[in-house]
């Protein structure tokens, strides 16, 4: 009888403690639900009490440094008839660098190569000798105060036999401060926008809720303000030697979205 009392309040105690268990669990399950409940209310709320905007902001300046690409080749008999005779164009341009006062440390070798050239003739390959090549990058900085300086350079190096200048390149050497402008004029135009919308609903821009930029990136476009006549006499001024190369305007754009809240 006793162990049948003990067996019979264990079982109790069991169920007890499942029942516990159940509540447990079920109560969690409604706190769940409920914060849930109260957080998508509280988004939708929030989504109903603001705006959400972009801005693009883009600042032009005159680019004040170049990058070219200089590439000279050889072809000789041997490797080292093929080498001597490319340090010897390499001794030429930086002669004209260094009298223009191009720094050493904006020049850079980017490749050189020895390769076997080669000709087809009768379908047979036949081989020409040894072709050494070297391209290096220049950089001519201080535009601005300067502007005839490239144009000097330019002459002097396509004046050498067998060089070729590729992939000039006209950019801004700090870009700090364009930066800041631009991110300032998107901001800018995120809030112009924002206000017209809250005016148009009747209500009234509150505090920046969130702000997010894009990618902010260079804009390589050249903007010359020059009619046909004009771009002709300077392409003709230009190949006739005396080299005037028109530099346009460059700069950085920046993006932003931003969120505001609406009272």
């Amino acid at each position: 009888m006793e162990m049948e009392n003990i067996n019979k309040n264990h079982n109790q105690e069991r169920h007890y403690n499942a029942d516990v268990r159940t509540l447990t669990r079920t109560g969690i399950v409604f706190l769940l639900v409920l914060f849930l409940l109260i957080s998508c209310n509280s988004k939708v709320q929030e989504s109903q009490n603001s705006v959400s905007v972009s801005g693009i902001g883009t600042v032009l300046a005159q680019p004040d440094m170049v990058l070219m690409n200089v590439s000279f080749s050889h072809t000789a008999p041997t490797t080292k008839e093929a080498k001597n005779a490319v340090e010897q164009t390499m001794q030429q341009i930086l002669k004209i660098l260094q009298d223009e006062s191009v720094e050493d440390k904006f020049m850079k070798t980017i490749s050189l190569n020895y390769d076997v050239e080669y000709y087809y003739r009768n379908g047979r390959r036949v081989r020409v000798g040894q072709r050494a090549q070297q391209t290096i990058v220049v950089t001519v900085n201080d535009m601005v105060n300067t502007p005839e300086r490239f144009s000097s350079i330019l002459d002097k190096i396509t004046a050498i036999d067998k060089v070729e200048v590729q992939n000039i390149k006209f950019d801004i050497e700090n870009k700090t401060e364009l930066f800041k402008q631009s991110r300032e004029l998107a901001y800018q135009k995120a809030f112009d926008k924002a206000k017209q919308y809250a005016e148009l609903s009747g209500r009234k821009i509150g505090r920046v809720l969130t702000i997010s930029e894009g990618v902010s990136q260079d804009i390589a476009q050249t903007r010359v303000f020059m009619n046909n006549l004009q771009f002709e006499a300077a392409a003709d001024e230009f190949l006739s030697g005396s080299s005037s190369v028109p530099t346009g305007e460059q700069g950085v754009t920046s993006e932003i979205n931003v969120i505001f809240s609406l009272d």
